[in-house]
């Protein structure tokens, strides 16, 4: 299964650093990611960055939080760590996307 995740440009995270991040961590068992391209057929703001995990199983989207999450505390040592949140939405074939928003403050 192959999963879209586009990343609010306000947490500062491309797609490249998302999928480079992801496979250097334990995370990368659940599945392989890499910067990707959105499918014409879905509407997501051009500033989005989207980024792809290739996977044999399903992956819930609270793993998908939680590694954005560690991450940001990670890479944000020092100031303000954004929270995220992570909704699900649909391709018309059914593929899934995970948006991934920084939460207002």
């Amino acid at each position: 299964m192959q999963y879209l995740i586009a990343l609010d440009p306000q947490l500062n995270l491309t797609a490249a650093e998302f999928a480079d991040a992801w496979n250097a961590s334990d995370y990368t068992a659940q599945g392989a990611a890499a910067a990707g391209e959105a499918p014409g057929q879905i509407f997501l703001p051009l500033e989005v960055s989207v980024a792809l995990i290739s996977a044999a199983a399903s992956i819930p989207a609270t793993i998908i939080a939680t590694f954005v999450s560690d991450y940001l505390k990670h890479k944000f040592i020092e100031g303000d760590k954004p929270e995220v949140t992570v909704t699900t939405i649909s391709t018309p074939d059914g593929r899934p996307v995970w948006i991934v928003k920084q939460e207002k403050k």
